[in-house]
């Protein structure tokens, strides 16, 4: 089953590269129009208008917390809600099965939205490495003990974000949003 899957991702992958080869390939030949991303006020920042993963690596910078994992990244289909993805490795030593980050990029994200949605993600690869510390998140929290994993995992990676990246406006997570004091405390205990 594992095998199927990464053959999955591989051929999604070749698909997608195919398609931006095809797409920038039409660019360059000014009789075949192409769709590309409209411009928005966050392209002005210098070196803004650039590839996903640039833009990724630009947003980088605003992070706080050091990138252990590869962080790949792409452009959002229009529709998808999506920002990104974690795929954290097992339990265990080494050797993984491919664990990295994916980021979901809109070309109307700012650069300090995409570094929130960045650490976010971090966030998630952080908790799956020590996941015996639930119960301690949950009463830190004032969660219920009986809490769905859906809920405190959006929770733990909101709060991981909000001390490694810039402010948000947004909290994604379907739980009260820490104070600054609160946040500096679950950051000494649970983010260091």
């Amino acid at each position: 089953m594992r095998r199927v899957a990464v053959i999955a991702v591989i051929a999604v992958n070749a698909a997608v590269v195919l398609l931006l080869w095809n797409r920038e390939t039409a660019a360059r030949d000014s009789s075949v129009p192409t769709a590309r991303p409209a411009p928005t006020d966050s392209v002005a920042e210098p070196g803004w208008a650039l590839d996903p993963q640039a833009r990724c690596d630009s947003a980088m910078a605003l992070v706080t917390h050091p990138d252990r994992w590869p962080t790949l990244c792409r452009w959002r289909s229009p529709g998808e809600g999506l920002q990104g993805q974690a795929f954290p490795p097992p339990k265990g030593p080494p050797p993984y099965d491919n664990p990295r980050v994916e980021i979901y990029v809109a070309p109307s994200q700012t650069r300090e939205e995409l570094a929130n949605a960045i650490a976010h993600e971090f966030g998630h690869m952080h908790h799956t490495r020590e996941p015996a510390f639930v119960a301690d998140w949950l009463a830190a929290r004032n969660l219920a003990p009986d809490t769905p994993s859906e809920v405190w995992t959006e929770d733990y990676a909101e709060a991981f974000a909000s001390v490694f990246s810039p402010p948000a406006a947004r909290w994604r997570a379907p739980t009260a949003r820490p104070g600054p004091g609160a946040l500096a405390a679950l950051k000494v205990r649970f983010f260091s």
